[in-house]
Protein backbone atom coordinates (compact mmCIF):
# COMPACT_ATOMS: atom_id res chain seq x y z
CA UNK A 1 0.00 0.00 0.00
CA UNK A 2 3.10 2.54 0.61
CA UNK A 3 4.39 1.90 -1.90
CA UNK A 4 6.19 5.35 -3.06
CA UNK A 5 7.09 6.54 0.67
CA UNK A 6 8.71 2.89 1.39
CA UNK A 7 11.55 4.40 -1.33
CA UNK A 8 12.56 6.70 1.68
CA UNK A 9 12.45 4.98 4.72
CA UNK A 10 16.45 6.02 4.96
CA UNK A 11 15.72 9.22 4.79
CA UNK A 12 12.84 9.23 6.93
CA UNK A 13 15.03 7.52 10.27
CA UNK A 14 17.94 9.95 9.58
CA UNK A 15 15.96 13.06 10.09
CA UNK A 16 13.81 11.36 12.74
CA UNK A 17 17.33 10.19 14.35
CA UNK A 18 18.80 13.52 14.06
CA UNK A 19 16.60 16.28 14.76
CA UNK A 20 18.18 19.32 13.60
CA UNK A 21 15.03 21.41 13.23
CA UNK A 22 16.94 23.30 10.74
CA UNK A 23 14.11 22.87 8.35
CA UNK A 24 11.96 25.28 10.39
CA UNK A 25 13.75 28.36 10.13
CA UNK A 26 11.77 29.59 7.58
CA UNK A 27 9.75 27.34 6.08
CA UNK A 28 6.26 29.17 5.51
CA UNK A 29 3.53 27.19 6.93
CA UNK A 30 5.40 26.25 10.38
CA UNK A 31 5.84 30.23 10.61
CA UNK A 32 2.05 30.77 10.33
CA UNK A 33 1.51 27.50 12.59
CA UNK A 34 4.23 27.56 15.06
CA UNK A 35 3.45 23.17 15.06
CA UNK A 36 5.47 20.68 14.84
CA UNK A 37 2.92 19.01 12.83
CA UNK A 38 3.25 21.56 10.21
CA UNK A 39 7.21 21.66 10.07
CA UNK A 40 9.22 19.45 7.31
CA UNK A 41 10.58 16.89 10.52
CA UNK A 42 7.08 17.00 12.01
CA UNK A 43 5.65 15.47 8.73
CA UNK A 44 8.50 13.24 8.45
CA UNK A 45 7.81 11.88 11.81
CA UNK A 46 4.26 11.60 10.76
CA UNK A 47 5.47 9.66 7.75
CA UNK A 48 7.69 7.24 10.27
CA UNK A 49 4.06 6.48 12.22
CA UNK A 50 2.19 5.48 9.09
CA UNK A 51 4.98 3.27 7.91
CA UNK A 52 4.84 1.63 11.46
CA UNK A 53 1.53 1.53 11.53
CA UNK A 54 1.14 3.50 14.15
CA UNK A 55 -0.89 6.35 12.42
CA UNK A 56 -3.98 5.04 10.39
CA UNK A 57 -4.45 6.98 6.92
CA UNK A 58 -6.90 9.40 6.90
CA UNK A 59 -8.25 12.45 5.81
CA UNK A 60 -7.12 14.67 8.75
CA UNK A 61 -3.61 12.95 7.81
CA UNK A 62 -3.82 14.18 4.01
CA UNK A 63 -4.84 17.48 5.20
CA UNK A 64 -1.46 17.76 7.58
CA UNK A 65 0.77 16.26 4.61
CA UNK A 66 -1.21 19.09 2.56
CA UNK A 67 -0.61 21.98 4.27
CA UNK A 68 2.51 22.28 2.74
CA UNK A 69 3.81 24.47 -0.18
CA UNK A 70 7.21 22.04 -1.72
CA UNK A 71 8.76 25.48 -1.70
CA UNK A 72 12.22 23.41 -1.00
CA UNK A 73 13.25 25.58 1.36
CA UNK A 74 13.91 22.39 3.98
CA UNK A 75 15.88 21.27 0.75
CA UNK A 76 17.86 24.12 0.80
CA UNK A 77 18.75 23.75 4.24
CA UNK A 78 18.94 19.54 4.62
CA UNK A 79 20.65 16.92 1.87
CA UNK A 80 17.31 14.47 2.55
CA UNK A 81 14.57 14.01 0.24
CA UNK A 82 12.06 16.19 2.06
CA UNK A 83 10.36 17.35 -0.89
CA UNK A 84 9.85 13.80 -2.52
CA UNK A 85 8.88 12.27 1.05
CA UNK A 86 6.03 14.73 0.92
CA UNK A 87 4.90 13.90 -2.33
CA UNK A 88 5.31 10.08 -1.72
CA UNK A 89 3.47 9.91 0.92
CA UNK A 90 0.17 12.26 -1.08
CA UNK A 91 0.58 9.73 -3.77
CA UNK A 92 0.24 6.46 -1.15
CA UNK A 93 -2.65 8.76 0.36
CA UNK A 94 -4.42 8.82 -3.35
CA UNK A 95 -3.90 5.64 -3.98
CA UNK A 96 -5.85 4.26 -1.07
CA UNK A 97 -8.42 6.66 -1.94
CA UNK A 98 -7.84 9.29 0.34
CA UNK A 99 -7.94 12.92 -1.18
CA UNK A 100 -8.56 16.52 -1.25
CA UNK A 101 -11.97 17.87 -2.74
CA UNK A 102 -10.35 20.88 -4.04
CA UNK A 103 -7.28 18.71 -5.78
CA UNK A 104 -9.93 16.40 -7.01
CA UNK A 105 -11.65 19.38 -8.79
CA UNK A 106 -8.51 20.07 -10.75
CA UNK A 107 -7.65 16.83 -11.60
CA UNK A 108 -10.80 16.72 -13.33
CA UNK A 109 -10.23 19.82 -15.03
CA UNK A 110 -6.88 18.56 -16.15
CA UNK A 111 -8.48 15.60 -17.39
CA UNK A 112 -11.21 16.91 -19.44
CA UNK A 113 -10.26 20.64 -20.65
CA UNK A 114 -6.43 20.46 -20.39
CA UNK A 115 -5.56 22.95 -17.41
CA UNK A 116 -6.43 23.35 -13.84
CA UNK A 117 -8.28 25.97 -14.53
CA UNK A 118 -11.12 24.36 -16.55
CA UNK A 119 -10.88 26.82 -19.23
CA UNK A 120 -11.88 26.10 -22.90
CA UNK A 121 -8.96 23.60 -24.19
CA UNK A 122 -9.84 25.69 -27.94
CA UNK A 123 -8.95 29.30 -25.75
CA UNK A 124 -5.33 27.64 -25.35
CA UNK A 125 -3.93 28.86 -28.51
CA UNK A 126 -5.50 32.63 -28.66
CA UNK A 127 -2.69 34.43 -28.11
CA UNK A 128 -0.39 33.38 -31.32
CA UNK A 129 -2.34 35.31 -33.63
CA UNK A 130 0.20 37.12 -36.00
CA UNK A 131 3.73 35.56 -34.22
CA UNK A 132 5.83 33.90 -36.11
CA UNK A 133 7.04 30.61 -35.01
CA UNK A 134 8.85 27.52 -37.30
CA UNK A 135 7.49 24.03 -37.14
CA UNK A 136 10.29 22.67 -38.16
CA UNK A 137 12.43 23.66 -35.63
CA UNK A 138 14.24 21.02 -33.24
CA UNK A 139 13.54 24.45 -30.34
CA UNK A 140 9.97 23.99 -28.90
CA UNK A 141 8.24 27.19 -26.93
CA UNK A 142 6.46 25.11 -24.52
CA UNK A 143 4.15 27.65 -23.55
CA UNK A 144 2.15 25.44 -19.90
CA UNK A 145 -1.13 26.10 -18.94
CA UNK A 146 -1.24 29.35 -16.34
CA UNK A 147 0.66 31.68 -18.92
CA UNK A 148 -1.79 30.27 -21.92
CA UNK A 149 -4.91 31.15 -20.45
CA UNK A 150 -4.41 33.48 -17.67
CA UNK A 151 -1.60 35.62 -19.00
CA UNK A 152 -1.14 34.74 -23.08
CA UNK A 153 -0.16 38.75 -23.27
CA UNK A 154 2.63 38.09 -21.50
CA UNK A 155 3.10 35.20 -23.75
CA UNK A 156 2.51 37.20 -27.21
CA UNK A 157 5.08 39.45 -25.27
CA UNK A 158 8.04 36.86 -25.12
CA UNK A 159 7.45 35.65 -28.89
CA UNK A 160 7.33 39.37 -29.88
CA UNK A 161 10.75 39.84 -28.46
CA UNK A 162 12.02 36.53 -29.67
CA UNK A 163 10.87 37.50 -33.40
CA UNK A 164 11.97 41.20 -32.85
CA UNK A 165 15.89 39.42 -32.71
CA UNK A 166 15.08 37.04 -35.47
CA UNK A 167 14.21 34.08 -33.53
CA UNK A 168 11.44 31.74 -34.56
CA UNK A 169 10.73 28.72 -32.44
CA UNK A 170 8.69 25.44 -32.42
CA UNK A 171 4.89 25.50 -30.75
CA UNK A 172 2.58 22.67 -30.67
CA UNK A 173 -0.68 24.48 -30.82
CA UNK A 174 -3.26 21.95 -30.14
CA UNK A 175 -0.99 19.63 -29.51
CA UNK A 176 0.66 20.85 -26.55
CA UNK A 177 -0.76 19.31 -23.02
CA UNK A 178 -0.22 20.16 -19.20
CA UNK A 179 2.84 18.80 -18.36
CA UNK A 180 1.08 17.29 -15.20
CA UNK A 181 2.74 19.75 -12.30
CA UNK A 182 -0.33 19.96 -10.35
CA UNK A 183 -1.08 16.25 -10.77
CA UNK A 184 2.14 14.97 -9.71
CA UNK A 185 2.50 17.55 -6.66
CA UNK A 186 -0.99 16.32 -5.09
CA UNK A 187 -0.65 12.87 -5.77
CA UNK A 188 -2.34 11.43 -8.96
CA UNK A 189 0.17 10.03 -10.22
CA UNK A 190 -0.94 7.66 -12.16
CA UNK A 191 -3.09 10.22 -14.18
CA UNK A 192 0.80 12.03 -14.42
CA UNK A 193 2.40 9.06 -15.71
CA UNK A 194 -0.46 8.87 -18.84
CA UNK A 195 0.03 12.61 -19.41
CA UNK A 196 3.85 12.21 -19.46
CA UNK A 197 3.62 9.30 -22.01
CA UNK A 198 1.34 11.30 -24.03
CA UNK A 199 3.83 14.13 -23.97
CA UNK A 200 7.06 12.44 -24.35
CA UNK A 201 5.41 10.86 -27.64
CA UNK A 202 4.17 13.90 -29.33
CA UNK A 203 8.63 15.36 -28.58
CA UNK A 204 9.27 12.44 -30.18
CA UNK A 205 7.36 12.76 -32.79
CA UNK A 206 8.03 16.32 -33.41
CA UNK A 207 11.93 15.60 -33.12
CA UNK A 208 12.43 18.02 -29.95
CA UNK A 209 15.89 18.69 -28.62
CA UNK A 210 15.58 21.42 -26.83
CA UNK A 211 12.09 22.99 -24.67
CA UNK A 212 12.23 26.42 -23.77
CA UNK A 213 9.48 27.35 -21.35
CA UNK A 214 8.70 30.43 -19.29
CA UNK A 215 6.60 28.50 -16.26
CA UNK A 216 9.05 27.52 -13.61
CA UNK A 217 6.74 24.49 -12.36
CA UNK A 218 6.88 22.91 -16.32
CA UNK A 219 10.53 23.80 -16.41
CA UNK A 220 10.95 21.94 -13.07
CA UNK A 221 8.87 18.83 -14.05
CA UNK A 222 10.36 18.62 -17.63
CA UNK A 223 13.90 18.24 -15.55
CA UNK A 224 13.63 16.42 -13.31
CA UNK A 225 10.38 14.19 -13.62
CA UNK A 226 11.12 13.52 -17.21
CA UNK A 227 14.57 13.19 -16.17
CA UNK A 228 15.42 10.11 -18.86
CA UNK A 229 14.24 12.26 -21.64
CA UNK A 230 17.26 13.42 -23.83
CA UNK A 231 15.90 16.64 -24.29
CA UNK A 232 17.35 20.12 -22.92
CA UNK A 233 15.32 22.22 -21.17
CA UNK A 234 15.47 26.04 -20.59
CA UNK A 235 13.18 28.39 -18.43
CA UNK A 236 12.90 31.30 -20.44
CA UNK A 237 15.56 33.16 -18.38
CA UNK A 238 18.26 30.83 -18.93
CA UNK A 239 17.75 31.42 -22.62
CA UNK A 240 17.23 34.77 -22.23
CA UNK A 241 20.95 34.68 -20.80
CA UNK A 242 22.27 32.84 -23.17
CA UNK A 243 21.09 35.17 -25.95
CA UNK A 244 23.21 37.91 -24.21
CA UNK A 245 25.72 36.21 -23.42
CA UNK A 246 26.23 35.15 -27.09
CA UNK A 247 25.45 38.74 -28.19
CA UNK A 248 22.01 37.96 -30.16
CA UNK A 249 19.54 39.84 -27.30
CA UNK A 250 21.38 43.46 -26.45
CA UNK A 251 19.54 46.38 -24.79
CA UNK A 252 19.41 50.00 -25.89
CA UNK A 253 16.40 51.94 -24.52
CA UNK A 254 17.16 53.16 -21.02
CA UNK A 255 14.34 52.14 -18.18
CA UNK A 256 13.85 54.31 -15.52
CA UNK A 257 12.44 52.40 -13.20
CA UNK A 258 13.31 50.65 -9.24
CA UNK A 259 12.74 46.77 -9.12
CA UNK A 260 13.36 43.76 -6.68
CA UNK A 261 13.30 40.50 -7.87
CA UNK A 262 11.19 37.92 -6.12
CA UNK A 263 12.66 34.48 -6.94
CA UNK A 264 10.44 31.36 -7.60
CA UNK A 265 10.85 28.41 -5.28
CA UNK A 266 11.09 26.33 -8.43
CA UNK A 267 13.39 28.55 -10.68
CA UNK A 268 15.48 29.29 -7.54
CA UNK A 269 15.49 26.34 -4.92
CA UNK A 270 14.64 23.59 -7.20
CA UNK A 271 16.38 23.88 -10.43
CA UNK A 272 18.79 26.43 -8.63
CA UNK A 273 18.75 29.14 -11.17
CA UNK A 274 19.01 32.31 -9.03
CA UNK A 275 22.42 33.93 -11.56
CA UNK A 276 20.72 34.60 -14.51
CA UNK A 277 18.20 36.94 -13.72
CA UNK A 278 20.57 39.16 -11.64
CA UNK A 279 22.35 39.17 -14.60
CA UNK A 280 19.49 40.10 -17.10
CA UNK A 281 18.52 42.93 -14.44
CA UNK A 282 22.12 44.84 -14.41
CA UNK A 283 22.55 44.80 -17.78
CA UNK A 284 19.20 46.67 -17.97
CA UNK A 285 20.66 50.40 -18.93
CA UNK A 286 18.83 52.97 -16.45
CA UNK A 287 17.63 49.92 -14.37
CA UNK A 288 17.67 49.95 -10.52
CA UNK A 289 17.27 46.94 -8.99
CA UNK A 290 17.80 46.26 -4.70
CA UNK A 291 17.36 42.78 -3.72
CA UNK A 292 14.92 41.53 -0.54
CA UNK A 293 16.40 40.55 2.47
CA UNK A 294 15.86 36.66 1.78
CA UNK A 295 16.54 36.53 -1.72
CA UNK A 296 18.20 33.72 -4.41
CA UNK A 297 18.22 30.15 -1.77
CA UNK A 298 17.16 31.77 0.37
CA UNK A 299 13.90 33.46 -0.67
CA UNK A 300 10.54 33.66 0.64
CA UNK A 301 7.75 31.65 -1.03
CA UNK A 302 4.85 33.44 -2.37
CA UNK A 303 2.37 30.94 -1.01
CA UNK A 304 0.96 29.33 -3.74
CA UNK A 305 2.49 25.86 -4.51
CA UNK A 306 2.03 22.26 -4.02
CA UNK A 307 -1.56 22.72 -4.56
CA UNK A 308 -1.91 25.23 -1.42
CA UNK A 309 -3.72 27.90 -3.62
CA UNK A 310 -6.36 25.58 -4.16
CA UNK A 311 -6.96 23.98 -0.49
CA UNK A 312 -5.52 26.88 1.94
CA UNK A 313 -5.81 30.17 0.38
CA UNK A 314 -5.99 31.78 3.18
CA UNK A 315 -2.84 30.53 4.34
CA UNK A 316 -1.11 31.26 1.17
CA UNK A 317 -2.33 34.89 0.71
CA UNK A 318 -0.57 35.09 4.63
CA UNK A 319 2.56 34.13 3.45
CA UNK A 320 2.22 36.06 0.60
CA UNK A 321 1.44 39.13 2.17
CA UNK A 322 4.98 38.72 4.14
CA UNK A 323 6.29 38.85 0.62
CA UNK A 324 5.18 41.78 -0.49
CA UNK A 325 6.04 43.40 2.71
CA UNK A 326 9.48 42.64 2.16
CA UNK A 327 9.61 43.98 -1.17
CA UNK A 328 7.85 47.11 0.26
CA UNK A 329 11.04 47.12 2.19
CA UNK A 330 12.96 47.53 -0.25
CA UNK A 331 11.53 50.49 -2.06
CA UNK A 332 11.30 49.27 -5.42
CA UNK A 333 8.27 50.48 -7.44
CA UNK A 334 8.18 46.78 -8.74
CA UNK A 335 8.55 43.08 -7.97
CA UNK A 336 9.63 41.71 -11.30
CA UNK A 337 9.37 37.67 -11.00
CA UNK A 338 9.14 35.04 -13.65
CA UNK A 339 6.39 32.71 -12.58
CA UNK A 340 2.93 32.58 -13.40
CA UNK A 341 1.80 31.40 -9.99
CA UNK A 342 4.30 33.83 -8.56
CA UNK A 343 2.73 36.66 -10.38
CA UNK A 344 -1.10 35.98 -10.03
CA UNK A 345 -0.36 35.34 -5.68
CA UNK A 346 1.31 38.64 -5.52
CA UNK A 347 -0.68 40.58 -7.77
CA UNK A 348 -3.81 39.41 -5.20
CA UNK A 349 -2.08 39.81 -2.51
CA UNK A 350 -1.18 43.30 -3.67
CA UNK A 351 -4.65 44.05 -4.89
CA UNK A 352 -6.25 43.10 -1.14
CA UNK A 353 -3.75 45.46 0.52
CA UNK A 354 -4.37 47.85 -1.71
CA UNK A 355 -0.78 48.32 -1.79
CA UNK A 356 1.01 50.50 -4.40
CA UNK A 357 3.60 47.92 -5.46
CA UNK A 358 3.34 46.33 -8.87
CA UNK A 359 4.46 43.15 -10.36
CA UNK A 360 6.29 42.69 -13.58
CA UNK A 361 7.12 39.57 -15.73
CA UNK A 362 10.69 39.73 -16.59
CA UNK A 363 10.09 39.28 -19.91
CA UNK A 364 8.01 42.76 -20.19
CA UNK A 365 10.10 44.34 -18.63
CA UNK A 366 13.35 43.04 -21.24
CA UNK A 367 10.90 44.34 -24.17
CA UNK A 368 11.22 47.78 -22.85
CA UNK A 369 14.43 48.00 -23.90
CA UNK A 370 15.91 45.45 -26.34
Amino acid sequence: MLMHISKYVDDIYTCNRSRCGFCREECPVYQEFRLEAYSCRGRIQIARGVIEEKIAPSKELLDCINLCTTCGYCRYKCALHNVEIIEALRADLVKMGITDKYHDKARKYILKSGNPMNSPSNERTNWTEGLEFDKNSPVLFYAGCIYSHMYPDRLRTIIRLLNRIGIKLNYLFDDEKCCGNLLYSTGYWDDFETLKKENQEIFKKNKIEKIVTPCPGCAKMLTKVYSESDIEVLHIVQYYDELIETGKMKFSTPVKLTVTWHDPCDLARHLRIIDEPRRILNEIPGLKFIEMEHNKYDSKCCGAGGGMLNSWTDVTMNIAQKRMIEAQQTGAEYIVTSCPTCESTLERIIRYEESELKVLDLSELILKSV
